[in-house]
């Protein structure tokens, strides 16, 4: 039976064909792959946005125009690569003038920033949906979630959480100056396409923490054939979130929320210093959160072993 995401990716695995001779990576990471001569691939990744589970009534235009782009880019940026072309095809109620530019000044930030160019795709009248597939191209090698190994370190960068608590600030009403404080990082996320070219050098595997750190950890978990230890004390947030969240929404935030679009990657241990220059040259916190293990998903705080039960975001929950 069907019963969420991943039920139907493993049906469409076992009755279509998924695979080619050119096609280096299928169904089961960022992006998929598809090499073009020895040395260089296309990574290509789609993704749709829509009202409710990506955007609410109160985004701006401009805000749904970078973050539906921004989400792809992101997918791009964890396989190490740099994106090249993207094709958009979007749906939308009517044709307001105001609306449409504001949204396509939203993609223009986007595509400036990473000379990124717009070459096709479709406009039709209906319920707002956007979906875009963006085309990159590998630099150095690239990043697959299934290259850790036992002993690797595991890293993210930037601060998790901030995404999910906007959210939750949102709705509680003595708590907007805070969700105010937090709204960029759910409306417009930063893609981390130039770290992610200077991991694919060394780093070892890597994915963008997009679903929530647990579902994300637990797919690079499912790829490898490995464990992890995750150090929930070591983990990253900011401080206004511990200050103001409920404390029984906090692993909520900081590990099932999603949204972040931080990497997650792991790197050999000698290569800690690369990631401190890294860190300096992009001015971007990169901190080691946990170690990959041979077996199982374990959590700790302060050494003391915790049972977490997250499944981090899925469109067919309850």
């Amino acid at each position: 039976m069907i019963k969420n995401e991943e039920n139907i990716i493993d049906y469409i695995k076992s009755n279509i064909k998924t695979k080619s001779k050119d096609v280096l990576k299928s169904i089961g990471d960022d992006c998929a792959v598809i090499k073009i001569s020895k040395s260089k691939s296309f990574v290509v990744t789609t993704d749709t946005s829509l009202l409710g589970p990506h955007f609410s009534k109160d985004y701006l235009p401009y805000e749904i125009g970078y973050k539906s782009l921004a989400t792809n880019l992101s997918d791009i940026a964890a396989m190490g690569c740099n994106p090249l072309y993207i094709f958009m095809a979007i749906t939308i109620p009517n044709l307001n003038s105001s609306w449409i530019k504001s949204f396509y000044r939203g993609v223009k930030k986007l595509t400036t920033k990473y000379n990124v160019a717009l070459i096709g795709g479709d406009t039709n009248k209906g319920p707002l949906s956007i979906s875009i597939q963006v085309i990159g191209i590998n630099k150095h090698k690239i990043l697959y979630r299934s290259g850790a190994k036992p002993k690797d370190d595991i890293y993210v960068s930037g601060d998790l959480g901030s995404a999910r608590s906007a959210l939750i600030f949102k709705s509680i009403k003595n708590k907007q100056k805070e969700f105010l404080s937090l709204k960029k990082y759910l409306h417009t996320p930063t893609p981390r396409i130039e770290l992610g070219l200077d991991l694919s050098r060394f780093a070892t595997s890597c994915i963008d923490v997009s679903d929530g750190l647990a579902k994300d950890i637990s797919n690079v978990i499912k790829e490898t054939k490995c464990g992890a230890k995750i150090y929930l004390d070591k983990i990253p947030y900011k401080s206004i979130i511990k200050k103001a969240l409920p404390k029984n929404r906090l692993y909520e935030a900081i590990l099932g929320g999603g949204e972040d679009y931080e990497l997650c990657f792991t790197a050999n241990s000698k290569d800690s210093r690369k990631i401190k220059y890294l860190s300096k040259k992009h001015k971007i916190k990169i901190t080691k959160i946990g170690t990959i293990t041979k077996r199982d998903v374990k959590y700790y705080d302060h050494n003391e072993e915790i049972k977490i039960n997250l499944k981090g975001f899925d469109h067919f929950s309850s």
